[in-house]
């Protein structure tokens, strides 16, 4: 039995992660804002840790509570967005972006690197966006989450880079536009397709030290 632990577990596209690797028969750790109220989570058969990652001690509590346990698969889905455009920036909003969807990620994987590295499959999955992508100038405007988004990308390839004699394999991954209330209306892919998809490339990626750009249907992003 695989285990794995999804950050931002609560609702959206991390409930369907869970719910996924649940219904797969994965012993799944589901890290949510508000434990006391995840009813959904404990109903499909996951276990509960409460973890906000903005807040370094959250993530420290949840890295004590799992000391000494192996973990095959991190995913990193804890984000929010930010919208804003030079020239009209809120700096709060730009800061909440990197914290969450930048340091956020970065932390939980370096606290809990040991149980990575106990495990059999040795991988950190991190949901990132195809609006990270410097080459895609097809959209404009949420400069605050595109550039937290960009920046976890170089730490990723970073952190790829760094961890490939530990045998860690790492993933960015773009989950598509996804019908939750942070893909808002005009979202095209559901939120279950998507976690299926992206359980599929996490699953059939191989190893390498050099990070790939990976969207939920397998396809290669430009950087």
């Amino acid at each position: 039995m695989s285990s794995i632990l999804v950050t931002g577990a609560d609702k959206g596209l991390g409930l369907e992660l869970v719910r996924t690797y649940c219904a797969d028969g994965a012993d799944v750790i589901a890290c949510a804002l508000a434990p006391d109220t995840a009813d959904e989570l404990r109903a499909i058969g996951a276990r509960v840790l409460k973890m906000d990652v903005t807040r370094p001690e959250d993530i420290m509590s949840v890295s004590r509570a799992l000391d000494g346990q192996p973990l095959d698969l991190l995913i990193n889905n804890a984000g929010i967005t930010g919208y804003g455009s030079f020239g009209d920036l809120d700096y709060e909003i730009f800061e909440r972006a990197v914290v969450t969807n930048l340091f956020g990620s970065l932390r939980v994987s370096e606290a809990l690197l040991a149980n990575i590295e106990a495990g059999q499959k040795k991988t950190i999955a991190t949901v990132t966006s195809g609006l990270a992508s410097i080459a895609d100038r097809s959209y404009t405007g949420a400069l605050p989450y595109r550039a937290s988004k960009a920046a976890l990308n170089m730490g990723l390839r970073c952190m790829a880079e760094d961890l490939a004699d530990k045998g860690v394999k790492v993933l960015s991954l773009h989950p598509g536009h996804i019908k939750t209330d942070m893909g808002g209306p005009y979202a095209t892919v559901d939120t279950a397709d998507s976690a299926a998809g992206l359980k599929q490339v996490i699953e059939a990626a191989p190893y390498c030290g050099e990070l790939k750009f990976l969207d939920w249907e397998g396809r290669e992003l430009p950087w």
